[in-house]
C-alpha cells in the first residue's frame, strides 16, 4: 500500500513539471558525443527516412558575426554556444493528413530541428524539436502524435 502511494506521490509532484516542459513548445534530449557526429546523424536520420532538409541554419555563426550591431555590448558579446544549428524539413505524407484534418495546420510546416553545444557545458549536446501543437479535432491530435513520434525518433537517432 505505502508504494502505490510513494508512486501517486511521485506522479503528482513529476506532472506540473512534465506539462511545464510540454507546454514550452520543444522537447530535447541530451548526451556526451561529438557535435559534428551529432550534426552528421541529424542530417542523415532526416535523409534515411526519405525525407529532404529544406534548409540548414548555423545559429552560432550568425550570433557571433551579428553581436557587434544586435547587442548593447557588441564587441564583447560572446554566444553561449560552441556550436549550434537547426534544420527545416516536412514529411509530405504527415502534412498532408495533418492539413486535411484542419487546414489551420499548415503552420506546422517545416517541422524544424536544432542542436547545440554550450560553451559552459563542452562535449555535451542537445538536439530538439518545436513540437507541433494539434488544434482540438481528434484528426489533428492523431496526426500530431505521429509528427511528434518522427521527430522525436530523429532526435533520439542523431544522439546515437
Amino acid at each position: 500500500m505505502r508504494s502505490i502511494l510513494g508512486l501517486i506521490l511521485a506522479l503528482i509532484l513529476i506532472q506540473p513539471a512534465f506539462a511545464e516542459k510540454l507546454e514550452t513548445g520543444y522537447h530535447s534530449f541530451e548526451a556526451e558525443i561529438s557535435f559534428d557526429d551529432v550534426e552528421f546523424n541529424l542530417e542523415n536520420a532526416i535523409v534515411d527516412r526519405g525525407l529532404v532538409v529544406n534548409y540548414k541554419g548555423f545559429l552560432n555563426a550568425m550570433l557571433e558575426r551579428t553581436a557587434e550591431v544586435a547587442t548593447a555590448d557588441g564587441a564583447n558579446y560572446k554566444s553561449p554556444y560552441l556550436n549550434a544549428i537547426y534544420m527545416h524539413f516536412c514529411s509530405a505524407t504527415l502534412t498532408h493528413e495533418a492539413t486535411k484534418a484542419d487546414i489551420e495546420n499548415i503552420a506546422i510546416c517545416p517541422y524544424v530541428m536544432y542542436a547545440y553545444e554550450l560553451r559552459a557545458s563542452p562535449g555535451k549536446v542537445t538536439v530538439g524539436y518545436r513540437r507541433p501543437i494539434a488544434s482540438n479535432s481528434e484528426a489533428s491530435k492523431k496526426a500530431f502524435v505521429k509528427i511528434e513520434k518522427l521527430l522525436s525518433d530523429i532526435a533520439k537517432e542523431a544522439l546515437e
